[in-house]
């Protein structure tokens, strides 16, 4: 999957959420952590940095996530044994 077709672009929170499947408070909430750049231009008027965003996208493909849930109760246990 790419995302070089952010690169370049300064796009508002709700297209980043619909363009990454998530929510726009998950969106925010990578601006918080400082995962992704972004700029206040106004009062409820942020943007995000394309690059920033794709480059964050693609570090997300290269990381496995651990297993939460039920998976990650059934590796503890496979590992005790």
């Amino acid at each position: 999957m790419s995302f070089e077709q952010h690169r370049g672009k300064a796009l508002s929170p709700e297209t980043v959420a619909t363009a990454t499947d998530s929510s726009v408070s998950q969106v925010h909430r990578w601006i918080r952590e400082g995962k992704v750049k972004a700029t206040k231009l106004g009062y409820r008027m942020t943007r995000i940095d394309g690059d920033s965003l794709a480059d964050f996208l693609t570090s997300r493909l290269a990381t496995p996530r651990p297993p939460r849930g039920k998976a990650a109760k059934s590796c503890v246990m496979a590992a005790k044994v």
